[in-house]
């Protein structure tokens, strides 16, 4: 909503602007006291950084800056449940790393370490299509805690296709993120929002991999497609009516 709330501020139609960002506030307050998401709270102060970078001048960037330290320090202190979310990154890591207990944390990690291993076994074409619950059952075999669990999705967009396509997979995964980037280079409300739906699936894809979920998956194909598709038809429009213009210059001289 940070879009369409600085519009309306810049247009002074500041109760427009001031109900959008009420809504925005109640939507973070449910993240901090309600569904506390660790991948959510690294993604979101990046979009309103990818924002304040494309969008702002200077000074709107330290505004921005300062509005995430106060929101962040006042939810910190405000929720014991966003708090506990938290500290227990470094509790989970320390039962992984001394008694190999399948925590949340713990379980990332050695999805991660083991991708990795299958990985360079097979760097350039890897393992092929859905390889990885077959070779994370071969892992597990004699293994004890989170070493021993199986499961078909390492939790990192990079190291599910690098598993089943190699460094060839990874490339071609990567120019797809670009030319989505490339797609929506515009000032206009669907280039923010088709910038939005690749920039986040860029930043969660780091500790999950929605482009195979079925729900997540199909939102970055609607959401990238739409939004693609307005900003072309709005690209192409102001294109046609620039060449217009010309054209009628070009009779009148």
């Amino acid at each position: 909503m940070t879009y369409p709330i600085v519009t309306f501020a810049r247009q002074r139609k500041f109760a427009l602007a001031a109900v959008l960002a009420l809504l925005a506030m109640s939507f973070l307050a449910n993240l901090a006291f309600v569904v506390t998401s660790r991948t959510a709270l690294i993604v979101i102060p990046l979009m309103f950084l990818t924002f304040a970078l494309l969008h702002l001048r200077w000074q709107g960037r330290i505004v921005t800056l300062c509005i995430l330290a106060v929101l962040f320090s006042t939810a910190w202190f405000a929720s014991p449940r966003l708090q506990e979310r938290i500290t227990s990154v470094f509790s989970q890591y320390d039962q992984y790393k001394e008694f190999k207990q399948a925590t949340s944390v713990g379980l990332r990690l050695e999805f991660w370490r083991k991708s990795l291993g299958f990985f360079a076994e097979a760097p350039m074409i890897g393992h092929g299509t859905g390889a990885t619950r077959r070779l994370f059952e071969q892992a597990a075999i004699g293994q004890i805690g989170a070493a021993a669990e199986v499961i078909g999705n390492p939790h990192n967009q990079t190291l599910n296709v690098a598993i089943q396509w190699g460094a060839l997979g990874v490339l071609v995964l990567y120019m797809m993120w670009l030319v989505h980037l490339l797609i929506f280079r515009g000032d206009d409300l669907a280039n923010w929002v088709g910038l939005l739906v690749v920039v986040q699936n860029i930043v969660s894809s780091l500790f999950n991999s929605h482009l195979f979920d079925f729900h997540e998956g199909w939102m970055y194909v609607l959401g990238v497609g739409v939004a693609g598709g307005m900003a072309r038809q709005v690209g192409g429009y102001c294109n046609a009516h620039q060449s217009a213009k010309a054209l009628n210059r070009g009779f009148l001289n």
